[in-house]
């Protein structure tokens, strides 16, 4: 699978899953709304990602990285109050963040080493 294809998938997850941990509990968080923000934020910069560029890339990147380091206190939250539903949705989202992660890592070895091999004259 592309990488564009992955950060596009990731984006909606982020979207989708952060509605419904919003709308749906009985006491709605509006800091369930930040992975909404980022899955925006992955999404608009994901035309830059499906044309190869660095910068974009990176910053997606680090707003993969981000979204999984923050959805932490959402799973420890959701573990402490034995709150199924909710533990299930983060490790949805944290799932696609890690997989989404990986490809962007992955994608940024093969540049640098691809760089490397570059003669210099």
């Amino acid at each position: 699978m592309k990488l564009h294809t992955i950060s596009l998938i990731h984006g909606i997850i982020l979207m989708i899953f952060g509605i419904w941990s919003h709308l749906w509990p009985e006491s709605p968080s509006p800091t369930a709304l930040i992975p909404v923000i980022f899955g925006a934020f992955i999404l608009v910069l994901n035309k830059g990602v499906k044309n190869y560029r660095k910068g974009i890339s990176n910053a997606v990147m680090v707003l993969t990285f981000l979204i999984l380091a923050g959805l932490i206190f959402p799973l420890t939250g959701a573990l402490e109050r034995g709150d199924t539903p909710a533990l299930v949705r983060v490790l949805i989202m944290m799932t696609a963040s890690l997989i989404s992660l990986i490809f962007f890592v992955k994608r940024f070895i093969n540049d640098r080493i691809r760089d490397d091999k570059k003669p210099e004259f």
